[in-house]
């Protein structure tokens, strides 16, 4: 998952523009008026501001995102929400609405920058790798649960037949023992005469 999150980093940092400019570092993004189409909205600067941030700051700026698109639905504003949701290890993550997002971006916004529909189809290639990801570890799961459960019955198994074999020597050392007997009669169990 590291390496799925460092490659996303690479490919982001690679990318060079999307919408409007953010200072990099602990600040918090404020609401701002609409986003020019002159202007570069710096994702990846704002992706590593992001990363710095902490899990209280990230679920304030969640909730500020979300109150700037109510005002301004810019797809500056819905790349950086996607961007938050997307954080691996974040209390904010959720992969199903930053698709959700991404679809709105990349096929109801008309007037979307060329940058920032890369960015967009960057961040939705993501998403589906992801997807991919979590399905092939549900499949495996699912496949480890069986094998387990299929390991607890052949244990059960042979530890029943162990049993049964114990007993069958069991009854083999006693017919063995009465047959040794039988043949080889023991002195103190034939009758004595009187002297």
């Amino acid at each position: 998952m590291r390496f799925l999150t460092a490659g996303l980093s690479v490919m982001m940092l690679l990318t060079l523009s999307a919408c409007a400019s953010v200072n990099s570092g602990k600040q918090k993004v404020q609401k701002q008026e609409p986003v020019q189409v002159t202007h570069h909205c710096a994702v990846l600067n704002y992706y590593e501001a992001l990363t710095e941030m902490t899990a209280n700051e990230l679920a304030q700026e969640k909730q500020m995102l979300r109150e700037n698109l109510n005002y301004n639905q810019s797809s500056c504003y819905q790349l950086r929400l996607v961007m938050l949701l997307m954080l691996p290890e974040a209390g904010v993550k959720d992969d199903k609405e930053a698709e959700q997002i991404l679809d709105d971006v990349l096929y109801k916004e008309a007037s979307l920058l060329p940058q920032d529909r890369q960015i967009a189809r960057l961040l939705s290639d993501q998403i589906q790798w992801r997807k991919k990801i979590r399905n092939s570890q549900q499949a495996l799961k699912k496949q480890l649960k069986k094998e387990r459960a299929a390991s607890l019955n052949l244990l059960e198994r042979l530890a029943d037949t162990q049993s049964k074999l114990n007993q069958l020597k069991n009854i083999d050392k006693n017919i063995n023992q009465r047959e040794q007997e039988i043949s080889t009669p023991s002195t103190d169990k034939i009758p004595h005469e009187p002297k």
